[in-house]
């Protein structure tokens, strides 16, 4: 009997050892013994290069395109970067449980986050840049949200008016400057300059929607420089990186130091699409791409 308690005991004590060796050591001691206990070795996956930047400059907020570092993409090829640009325009990074359409369903309309963290508050401003007559998205955005709503574009050849309702039309372009533009004369302002002469440059902007026809490249880093775009809750626009043939590496390489930027802002896409007039094939023999995108952010930054 006294041989069969001291067993017993020694059992006891042995599994208490363990117990507070487990509870020592984390839930990972069990997967550092099946890897022990394994007979075959494990063959290395391949990784796609957005994989290994993925593991490289992991994010929490974005789990399906992770830009690299500048210093990095400066050193990517043209093919590498066309790659990249295109997986990181097509994905998103922030769920929006109520996604609506402001505006006609084909051109002229844009999605927009109706979360209750987004959507525009009390006495909301919106900045709506290139009309082309279509004000069904200003005219939409007035109706729901009651905003005041400040339209742009120089191209119309219409001067300054009062469309409608809360609605306000500025025969003047976005550019990355304050001079005319060459050729048509048009009057341009940036962003941070519109904002000034209207009063605006104080009071948070609760959506700023963009459809320049590839004016955004010249007026994108002043508007990020500037801090223009800091208090912008949610942005619209349509990123215009070609309108039919193959952008060069220098020009993908433009569009995503923009959007790694916007990121680093807090500039997070829950909804994209792409506009398939802009179509092209890729010299590298890759699949059909589309040059233009209507992309939707919104600014975790200023929930």
């Amino acid at each position: 009997m006294r041989g069969r308690n001291t067993v017993l005991l020694a059992l006891l004590f042995l599994a208490g050892l363990t117990t507070v060796y487990i509870l020592h050591s984390g839930p990972g001691v069990f997967q550092q013994l099946n890897r022990q206990s394994g007979t075959g070795k494990e063959h290395p996956k391949t990784l796609s290069k957005a994989d290994e930047y993925r593991l490289r400059y992991p994010d929490p907020h974005n789990d399906t395109v992770v830009l690299p570092p500048k210093e990095v993409m400066q050193k990517m090829d043209q093919g590498a970067l066309g790659d990249l640009y295109h997986k990181y325009i097509n994905s998103l990074q922030i769920f929006c449980r109520k996604v609506i359409r402001l505006g006609k369903l084909d051109d002229g309309g844009w999605d927009f986050c109706d979360d209750y963290r987004f959507r525009p508050r009390n006495n909301c401003l919106v900045y709506s840049y290139g009309i082309q007559f279509d004000f069904s998205f200003d005219d939409a955005i007035v109706k729901k949200y009651n905003c005041e709503v400040h339209s742009f574009d120089p191209s119309m050849r219409v001067g300054d008016h009062k469309h409608g309702k809360n609605v306000f039309f500025h025969a003047t372009g976005l550019s990355g400057d304050n001079n005319p533009s060459r050729g048509t004369g048009w009057k341009m302002r940036t962003l941070q300059k519109q904002r000034e002469e209207l009063g605006h440059a104080k009071r948070p902007m609760d959506v700023l929607k963009v459809d320049v026809e590839e004016w955004e490249w010249s007026a994108l880093p002043d508007m990020i420089s500037s801090g223009a775009l800091n208090d912008v809750r949610q942005f619209a626009i349509e990123l215009h990186i070609t309108l039919r043939i193959e952008p060069d590496g220098s020009k993908y390489l433009l569009g995503l130091s923009i959007l790694k930027d916007l990121y680093d802002m807090g500039f997070r896409i829950f909804w994209t699409h792409r506009n398939l007039w802009c179509k092209f094939f890729p010299q590298n023999g890759a699949p059909q791409r589309t040059g233009c995108h209507e992309v939707s952010f919104v600014n975790i930054n200023n929930v």
